[in-house]
């Protein structure tokens, strides 16, 4: 094949051109990890500045500009003790549960306090039927004087003439025993009292409690007695005088009470 002169420049030239394009695509093409590398170290100085700003990041170790172990928390074990009363009501039902639950136990025990007390006026004032007038069943004389809240000797009928023959015998202590013996006996019979085994003289002195001057003298007669039968202490001839001069007078208190 023949060439001119003009058609070989042009192809020389061609070639020129076609190898300056591929020497700028190498160079381009090496040049891209060294760009990339650059872009890699800026980001990673960005990071570690980020790091140092002084917020706290406690997976990030510092000092040797490494990432460390974090130890999280062990999980609490379900709690397998008892329910207490204070704290447990506190934490699983709420202070304003727990408030009523203490009024609650408050007024159940005020409750159970009215109930004792009342039992224990209910018996110290006996039966409700002990008043003057009250249906009762008709006793025997030696009956009654087993209701007594003392022992006599068998075969006292006569308190009075006992309690009159121990006076004159100066056995004063004795005496006093027979006359407040008589004095109960009488105003069971007028059924002013319920003569019952058991009974306290306080409980005898609350039922005549509507008949002043009856109580009043009775109390005289019962502290006297009781001085001797409880305390074990000596009377004296003018204390049981007193109440042995009240005789009389008690009579006809009980009458009025039975009239």
């Amino acid at each position: 094949m023949n060439f001119h002169p003009g058609t070989e420049f042009v192809a020389a030239a061609a070639r020129r051109g076609i190898l300056g394009v591929l020497f700028i695509a190498c160079s381009a093409i090496c040049s891209q990890p060294q760009v990339a590398s650059a872009a890699s170290d800026a980001a990673v100085e960005a990071g570690r500045d980020a790091l140092k700003s002084g917020r706290l990041y406690p997976w990030y170790d510092q000092a040797k500009d490494d990432v460390r172990s974090i130890e999280l928390p062990k999980p609490k074990a379900p709690s397998t003790s008892s329910f207490n009363f204070g704290g447990g009501i506190s934490e699983a039902l709420g202070s304003g549960l727990q408030m009523l639950v203490y009024v609650l136990l408050a007024i159940g025990l005020c409750v159970l306090v009215y109930f004792l007390i009342a039992a224990f006026l209910a018996r110290e004032n006996g039966p409700a039927s002990t008043g003057a007038g009250s249906a009762r069943p008709a006793i025997s004389e030696q009956a009654r004087v087993e209701e007594l809240p003392f022992k006599l000797n068998k075969g006292t009928d006569d308190l009075l003439g006992e309690a009159r023959r121990s006076y004159e015998q100066g056995k004063y202590s004795e005496a006093i025993l027979y006359l407040f013996s008589y004095q109960l006996l009488e105003m069971d019979r007028g059924q002013i009292i319920r003569l019952t085994k058991g009974k306290t003289n306080r409980q005898y002195l609350r039922e005549i409690s509507p008949r002043r001057a009856l109580q009043s003298l009775m109390a005289q007669t019962m502290v006297a007695f009781e001085d001797v039968f409880f305390g074990n202490h000596a009377l004296d001839r003018q204390r049981f005088e007193t109440c042995w001069s009240q005789v009389d007078e008690f009579k006809t208190l009980v009458q009025k009470g039975t009239a």
